[in-house]
């Protein structure tokens, strides 16, 4: 073997292992949702549960808010909560809420724009008569029977966040590609933290449904134009040493938009902010490895998992690469660890779709699913482009 050959087989070779890492893992956790467990059921409503405030940031959601807090003030008791944040709204969203017996927040400023600012305004105003436990839902969501007091209760019993199960489903009759963005948004909330609870670990906040005990989000940097700030937050609480667990008994689901171009801003905004965040991890989870923080680790190693159609181009890219290298007489063994990564993936990928049948969320069909992965990989060669991105509302007009 010639010296570039060695050199190209070593390098082949790296990013192999590189991308079998969080291959393995995505495997691993699909493997272990599969472990028989005890479907969680609706919970009855408590009458001796601690005071909980529900804090919910919205902007420009005067169509959807209504039935949110409808969702949400059914399941309060007399000494809970409701805040609303208008954050930046243009429209009545203040005006709704008002209505609806919530303690409204108006926040202006045009100059700091996002999720997270809200969030913290909320939090400040409810310094003065601090709750036992926040929980943030998104204006756009519905709660499922006896979320709230399962979040509220696993929350306070183990002091630490918590994260519902939270789905975006597909609208009634919505074409196929819809079906397979609901299904790849179920492995993600869904079967990956079922798989990580059932191993004893943590996992990632994914945006709304997210509880916690008041002296752990009380602490927490909130004030930023992240546009994955549930993500952050939820990397920044398991480096305090509080990773957030699963509550499967705690159902919030949203629908997604209908507008194509609401779907693709939306999926762009997430895989953007998602990619950020590797590269934050990886200083966290050398933090983690010193300390020998196990929980910490866990976590970091899961948000450095790309999206899954990510990882499956970039293994195909290596399996073509180290093929032709390989007929070139460098190395086999980067084709053979980037094949096996591939396979692993795509059985992953089958068993996964099972499970999300299994529960009504697994349509769309192959070639449905083949035209998302197409539109994943042209969204890439976008995100290639080093343009600055600030957080921006998802266009729901279209949303039943």
């Amino acid at each position: 073997m010639t010296v570039p050959l060695f050199l190209l087989s070593g390098l082949l070779g790296l990013v192999a292992v590189i991308l079998a890492i969080p291959a393995a893992l995505f495997c691993l956790e699909i493997a272990a949702a599969h472990r028989p467990r005890s479907r969680p059921s609706p919970l009855p409503p408590s009458r001796d549960r601690r005071s909980l405030a529900v804090v919910v940031p919205a902007h420009d959601e005067e169509r959807h808010l209504g039935a949110t807090l409808d969702s949400v003030r059914a399941q309060l008791l007399p000494d809970d909560r409701l805040v609303v944040v208008a954050d930046n709204c243009t429209d009545r969203t203040a005006e709704v809420a008002a209505a609806a017996g919530a303690e409204v927040v108006v926040r202006q400023n045009p100059f700091a724009r996002g999720k997270g600012y809200a969030m913290d305004a909320g939090i400040r105003h409810l310094q003065a008569a601090a709750p036992h436990v926040v929980v943030f839902v998104d204006a756009d969501c519905h709660l499922g029977t006896g979320a709230l007091d399962a979040l509220a209760g696993q929350a306070l019993a183990h002091g630490r966040p918590v994260q519902a199960r939270y789905l975006c489903l597909a609208p009634p009759g919505a074409r196929p590609g819809l079906k397979v963005a609901e299904f790849a948004f179920f492995v993600k909330n869904a079967l990956r933290p079922r798989g990580l609870a059932a191993l004893g670990l943590p996992c990632q906040l994914t945006g709304s449904g997210m509880a916690f005990p008041w002296p752990i989000i009380a602490q927490a940097r909130l004030d930023s134009g992240e546009i994955v700030e549930d993500l952050k937050l939820g990397l920044d609480c398991a480096l305090a040493g509080h990773a957030p667990m699963l509550c499967d008994a705690a159902l919030v689901t949203s629908r997604f938009p209908t507008a194509q171009p609401a779907v693709a801003s939306q999926r762009e905004r997430w895989q953007r902010g998602h990619l950020g965040q590797i590269r934050t991890a990886l200083p966290q989870l050398i933090t983690g490895l010193r300390r020998g923080d196990r929980a910490c680790v866990a976590q970091m190693l899961d948000a450095m998992v790309p999206p899954l159609t990510l990882l499956l181009l970039a293994n195909a890219a290596l399996v073509a690469i180290a093929a032709a290298a390989a007929v070139a007489g460098a190395s086999p063994v980067p084709f053979a660890i980037g094949a096996a990564s591939a396979a692993s993936l795509m059985v992953a990928i089958v068993a996964g779709w099972r499970l999300a049948d299994a529960e009504g969320h697994g349509g769309g069909g192959p070639r449905a699913l083949m035209a998302y992965l197409a539109g994943n990989a042209v969204l890439y060669q976008r995100l290639l482009a080093r343009t600055p991105v600030a957080w921006t509302r998802t266009d729901r007009s279209g949303t039943p």
